[in-house]
């Protein structure tokens, strides 16, 4: 590697860490979308991997099966800010290293302002880890694309192209723009000359190609989901979704907003430009340099120039939202296809803004320095502050946010919770997927359930987001029986045996919220409740123990027929404990013995359970029940499909890098069954499997990095090598 190159690495490492000083200190990043604690990467934390929720905001169970490997040789703490230290470090390296070596220091140009952006601090600061990560790759995959235009022939530049889009697949919303701006980079190289028509026709198998060996490395998500969605999401109107994450301009236009790279959904966070007076001086340069550089690969690449300018248009109309041009392109499909649903807001589009602007400003950059015939390093330096100056209030975040610790009854509750060995869940009260707890040390101190990631059981919560105009978007009967229990609190006298078809062992009342008392009622009388037992209170919370439930799996005496409205005040004398089963996998387990003609499966109501091939029955609408006849395997009909797609994206990854001859493809190939079994049967769980996957691509990287193999020869996808 080059001296220069070395040195780039080291100053986005450096800057990097300076971003990251403040979250050095004991405690958790905790943000609006970021959740993180102890059990952060428990297999609990792996239910998408395990086909129970889809994965509808992206690949990030591969991401995170690395991180859980990290986490077993540091702590889980010291991960999550690993994981948020590469991020960072990926957004200006990537941006870097994307340009021509002949900038030469320009380059730190767009790497500083793609990394220190006022759209890269607000989502930092919400916790978007994923999106961020696929926006720091969008400059390398845009590279690898082009080249793989230029030269759809050659191996290399098809291979980085569909794993750089697998990659960026970390986050849908990501993906889905990053594809945007290559449909966009190949409408103008067919532009290049006039023989687009030509060209088009001579690209259409090697895109072809391109686009199913993309499809089926992502197929291990992307199946999943669509096989899920129907059951899981209830779509609101795409009204409803303006309404609620519509763009807040605060003091700015929205126009003028999106075009300095600011905007967001949600009022709270302060920006540089909040405190900066002259905030508009820094970005006045900024875009002239931008400018420049358009003007200037105009001249030397005009279908580039073109190409950057209009992802700069098109992302800055997609950003407006309902208030653009482009509006329609979010409701044509209405609830069919819910894109206002998959995006929640349209400013994430401004990601292809903070693109345009680093990389026509890098050229800007360079034009400017070598037209310049003295006082360059003078004018580098300017350059080079414009972009700290202009979002300086990353370093420290403004205040706004640092690590959080968890209480210290939050920590004897999870001791006590730990101490219990049974396969049982958490009931969180109130159930809101979003509350605000006083002890963040945040400003915006809205939070996802911590409670998630912080305690080793499974935790119950409503999946809705709950908005003003969006009650929930998911559908959730479980959910709908807890709202149920709540509501008719005052006339029930029988809680323990309610809560036992939601496997509820645990329950945890959270004091510092107004409605908390109304809670208690189902749990703490004069006179006492039935099998419920308060086995701690500490400063911030109750935890409730629900002696009646013991684990997942109950024999009933019937199939639970009609609603779930009858069991308010009756004895459910039908489940028992009767069940002898062995666990298999989180979602798969052998069942030996029932003592009812019912096998009763609290977990899960979900469609794609199945007992030896049979399909669940609806046990009062709340979870599922199967006629048992015998022994047999109770398993989630997802997680095989999941499994085995995850595999073959995970081999096909490594035959395009290190592209074997036959008898190593037939080697690859056979490794598929034994990996297959071992994960199935929880051998290899995420943490052992994240090892395996980050051992075997980093070594087919360095294979491919080294140009192995050596000698050219047929690709299977019939792709002539370079």
């Amino acid at each position: 590697m080059e001296s220069n190159s070395k040195l780039a690495l080291v100053v986005y490492l450096v800057l990097a860490f300076l971003i990251m000083l403040p979250l050095l200190r004991p405690g958790y990043y905790l943000a609006l979308d970021m959740q993180a604690g102890p059990n952060s990467y428990t297999d609990v934390q792996f239910s998408d991997f395990y086909g129970d929720v889809p994965s509808s905001y992206g690949a990030y169970f591969p991401t995170r099966m690395v991180m859980a490997a990290i986490s077993d040789i540091i702590s889980p703490e010291a991960t999550e800010k690993l994981q948020l230290f590469i991020i960072l470090f990926l957004c200006g390296a990537c941006a870097h290293f994307s340009l021509p070596e002949e900038h030469g220091n320009a380059r730190y140009f767009a790497g500083l302002l793609y990394m220190l952006n006022p759209f890269v601090f607000v989502r930092f600061l919400a916790g978007h880890w994923s999106l961020l990560l696929s926006y720091a790759i969008w400059p390398l995959a845009l590279l690898s694309f082009s080249q793989f235009l230029e030269k759809p022939g050659e191996r290399r530049p098809f291979v980085k192209s569909a794993l750089l889009i697998t990659l960026a697949a970390v986050s849908s919303h990501g993906v889905i723009i990053l594809l945007v701006c290559c449909a966009l980079m190949l409408v103008f190289h067919l532009l290049k000359n006039r023989a687009g028509l030509t060209n088009l026709l001579a690209l259409i198998k090697p895109l072809a190609l391109l686009a199913a060996a993309t499809l089926v490395l992502n197929l291990f998500w992307i199946a999943p989901t669509i096989m899920l969605f129907g059951s899981t999401y209830a779509p609101s109107s795409p009204e409803s979704y303006i309404m609620d994450f519509k763009l807040l301009a605060m003091d700015l236009p929205p126009e003028a907003s999106i075009a300095t790279m600011h905007g967001f959904w949600r009022y709270g966070f302060i920006y540089t430009k909040d405190v900066f007076q002259y905030w508009y001086v820094p970005f006045i340069l900024i875009a002239a340099l931008a400018c420049a550089g358009l003007i200037a690969l105009l001249r030397a690449k005009p279908h580039h120039a073109l190409f950057l300018f209009a992802v700069f248009i098109i992302g800055f109309l997609l950003a407006l939202g309902n208030g653009g041009p482009l509006s329609s392109a979010f409701t044509l499909f209405g609830k069919e296809l819910p894109i206002y649903m998959i995006f929640r807001d349209s400013h994430k589009f401004i990601g292809m803004i903070c693109l345009a602007y680093s990389m026509l400003g890098s050229y800007g950059a360079n034009h400017v320095l070598r037209s310049l015939q003295r006082r360059k390093l003078a004018a580098l330096a300017v350059i080079l502050l414009l972009p700290l100056i202009y979002n300086f209030g990353f370093f420290n975040f403004l205040g706004q946010i640092g690590t959080t610790q968890y209480p210290a009854d939050w920590v004897e509750a999870g001791r006590i919770i730990s101490a219990d060995p049974s396969e049982t869940s958490i009931l969180v009260l109130p159930p809101y997927l979003y509350s605000t707890y006083s002890w963040s040390n945040a400003t915006q101190k809205t939070l996802p359930t911590p409670a998630a990631h912080f305690f080793s059981k499974p935790v119950i919560i409503s999946q809705g987001i709950m908005m003003p105009h969006i009650y929930s978007d998911i559908k959730d009967v479980r959910g709908d029986y807890r709202a149920y229990i709540f509501k008719k609190r005052q006339y029930i006298n029988n809680t323990a045996e309610l809560l036992a078809p939601l496997n509820a062992r645990y329950i945890i009342v959270l004091k510092e919220y107004e409605d908390a008392d109304s809670y208690l009622w189902l749990f703490k009388r004069r006179g006492g409740v039935d099998n419920i037992t308060l086995v701690y209170e500490g400063d911030s919370l109750y935890l409730f123990r629900n002696e009646l439930v013991t684990g997942p799996l109950l024999a009933s005496a019937d199939a639970g027929e009609g609603g779930f409205q009858q069991l308010a005040n009756v004895s459910i004398d039908g489940l028992s404990q009767n069940v002898s089963y062995i666990h298999i996998n989180p979602v798969t387990y052998l069942i030996t013995g029932c003592g009812a003609p019912y096998l009763f499966y609290a977990t899960s109501a979900g469609p794609f359970m199945e007992f030896n091939g049979n399909r669940p029955e609806p046990w009062h609408a709340i979870a599922s029940t199967f006629r048992f006849s015998g022994p047999g395997i109770l398993s989630n009909g997802v997680f095989p499909v999941s499994l085995a797609l995850f595999i073959l994206a995970w081999l096909l990854t490594i035959a395009l890098l290190i592209h074997p001859q036959k008898t190593g493809a037939v080697l690859l190939a056979a490794s598929a069954v034994p990996l297959y079994i071992l994960a199935w049967g929880d051998i290899l769980g995420p943490h052992a499997l994240g090892t395996l996957l980050a051992i075997s691509l980093a070594s087919a990287g360095i294979m491919f990095n080294h140009g192995y193999p050596k000698k050219a020869s047929k690709s299977f996808l019939n792709i002539k090598c370079g």
